[in-house]
């Protein structure tokens, strides 16, 4: 019955639509026009002409077993969908062959020229497998599998329903996939589109309004019910839905906004009399005060989109993330193309990034829209909080290590240095079922303290934290001493005294003195840098001060067993020292 609703009422955008003249693309080998992104006349006619043949199947609104993690688009894939006639080009296919399979959708009407053509135009065949069924249009981002790990560890694709009802075929890829690769596929009805949803892979996502307001129209859905079914269907506890950032377009977040981990989110960025100018820079503020899974607030970076042409801005976050390779749309001047990939550089440290130029990719579509990673269902998988505060004494490395081929992991190790000092290594020991830990011990001297995590299971497959491993690797200031806080020797700054009892159970009293009248702030934080209580926060008098902590956090709960840091701010300066908690 929706279906039917939102064929009437989009009867007379569509019959306007036919009348307006639209550059129209053809495929690179030109067998035939695509569909655009937008809905159009020419879908419309295709619809009708051939609305006998379509079957629809009846695919039941039930969610996989819980709980439910979604996978994020960095995570390991073991391949790519694409649809055959292509709207990218050969030289993408053939670097992605490297990387991954290439899933081609494509009829059997075409299956012939796909063979011949890609081939003839250098694609790895025996990196290719063919979905033989019908399809409408290139965008499988929109209508291709989304993937979640069930409570039982087995991948699953989630089918929602693609937001374009003259598109039947393409709706159903989904399912026909699972069936192909023997994966089980969860079927909803609410409408959504690939390109407007990007998730961390931590029980975090994010979309524009789009998702609430056809899920209001064609579903009779309310925000709340919205989000409980990402929750059911994805296992998505915060779903940041966030407003349009102009009037027109698809209005798709992949056009604007990219998780390139689980901290950090890329955001375009235009010229100031851009209509979008304004509005970018306030979701990019607004972002950036948001908390990531982790813990910390978002680190946005911006990547600059030129005015390509008639005002429209290169949309060069619309990047596809294969592995550790990111592939980012070009647009023809090559030195916005070449900041681009340096803009992407700057926030995704490690990766191989590259560029690829297509007459096709416009400012609401590109790279991203037309290709959709394949999820790797034996991935090994390492969950992690970066350490980024400073620290003081030995410090705590904890990993999450998951490795859904069910094989043995075969070596558990962080890497480390102290400075410009040797790279050493520390093999995590297994403390509870999937949580590793280890600790780096503490310096002789204070400094920075580079790490890194690698996993690798009896397949061979290694995977780490960060993902890019080891190009890259996290870095926080590792303090030498328990015994004296920095800055002590001097007498006008302020003094944070060893804690009272410690260990302690179920209290301890923290000491500090200050040399002058001024701001304090004494916070307990875990080993994890996560905020437990705020103890002290005010304007403190010259002189001594006790404060007792009663082992509670913010909300009066009593935290467990380990070691804990607090922390004082004080006259510009900043000290931190250990007390333990033993139960």
């Amino acid at each position: 019955m929706h279906r039917l609703f939102y064929l009437i009422s989009t009867l007379f955008f569509l019959t306007i639509l036919a009348s307006t003249p639209v550059l129209a693309e053809w495929d690179v080998d030109h067998l035939e026009e695509l569909i655009p992104h937008m809905e159009s006349a020419l879908e419309q006619e295709r619809y009708l002409a051939n609305k006998g043949q379509f079957e629809p199947l009846n695919l039941e609104d039930i969610p996989p077993v819980g709980p439910i993690r979604n996978c994020a688009e960095w995570e390991p894939t073991s391949g790519v969908m694409i649809r055959y006639p292509l709207g990218l080009p050969y030289n993408l296919l053939r670097d992605m062959d490297d990387q991954v399979i290439l899933h081609v959708v494509v009829s059997s009407g075409y299956l012939s020229s796909a063979q011949n053509n890609l081939s003839a135009n250098g694609v790895d065949m025996d990196q290719v497998e063919f979905l033989v069924r019908n399809n409408d249009s290139i965008w499988t981002r929109d209508y291709g599998p989304w993937f979640v790990f069930s409570g039982n560890g087995e991948l699953g694709i989630i089918n929602h329903t693609y937001n374009r009802p003259w598109r039947p075929n393409d709706n159903l890829i989904p399912y026909y996939f699972g069936l192909q690769q023997g994966l089980p596929v969860y079927s909803h009805s609410m409408y959504h589109a690939g390109g407007n949803y990007m998730t961390d892979g931590s029980h975090i996502s994010s979309s524009t309004m789009l998702v609430y307001n056809e899920a209001a129209s064609e579903n009779g859905m309310t925000q709340a019910e919205v989000d409980a079914l990402m929750e059911d269907f994805y296992g998505v506890e915060n779903y940041a839905v966030l407003d349009y950032i102009e009037s027109g377009g698809i209005h798709h977040i992949d056009t604007w906004a990219k998780f390139l981990d689980e901290e950090t989110v890329l955001v375009k960025d235009v010229w100031p009399t851009h209509h979008t100018y304004a509005a970018l820079n306030q979701r990019a503020t607004l972002l950036a005060s948001l908390t990531a899974s982790t813990g910390r607030p978002y680190r946005v970076h911006r990547v600059y989109c030129y005015n390509y042409g008639s005002g429209q801005p290169a949309s060069y976050t619309n990047s596809l993330i294969l592995n550790n390779h990111i592939y980012v749309p070009f647009f023809g001047q090559s030195s916005y193309d070449q900041a681009a990939l340096e803009a992407y550089r700057a926030a995704a440290q490690g990766y191989e990034v590259s560029g690829y130029y297509y007459s096709g990719f416009i400012s609401d579509d590109a790279l991203h829209c037309r290709a959709k990673g394949m999820m790797d269902e034996d991935m090994l998988r390492v969950g992690h909080i970066p350490i980024f505060e400073n620290r003081v004494g030995p410090v705590t490395i904890e990993a999450e290590i998951v490795a859904h081929s069910n094989l043995e992991i075969t070596e558990a190790d962080v890497h480390y240095r102290h400075g410009a000092g040797d790279w050493m290594v520390l093999s995590l020991a297994q403390v509870q079922t999937g949580i590793y830990q280890v600790d780096i011990p503490q310096p002789g001297q204070a400094g920075h303290c580079q790490y890194y995590i690698s996993v690798t299971d009896a397949s061979g497959r290694n995977a780490g934290m960060p993902r890019s491993q080891p190009l890259a690797n996290y870095e926080f200031f590792h303090e030498a001493e328990l015994s004296t806080a920095p800055g002590n020797d001097n007498p006008n700054n302020p003094r944070l005294a060893g804690n009272f009892p410690n260990p302690f159970n179920p209290s301890t009293t923290f000491r500090f003195s200050l040399a002058h009248e001024g701001e304090a702030e004494l916070t307990v934080i875990d080993a994890r840098g996560y905020m437990i209580r705020e103890l002290v926060s005010g304007v403190y008098p010259a002189g001594d001060h006790e404060i007792q902590w009663d082992g509670r956090d913010s909300h009066g709960r009593a935290v467990p067993s380990g070691i804990y840091f607090y922390r004082l701010r004080a006259a510009g300066l900043q000290y931190t020292r250990a007390a333990t908690l033993i139960k």
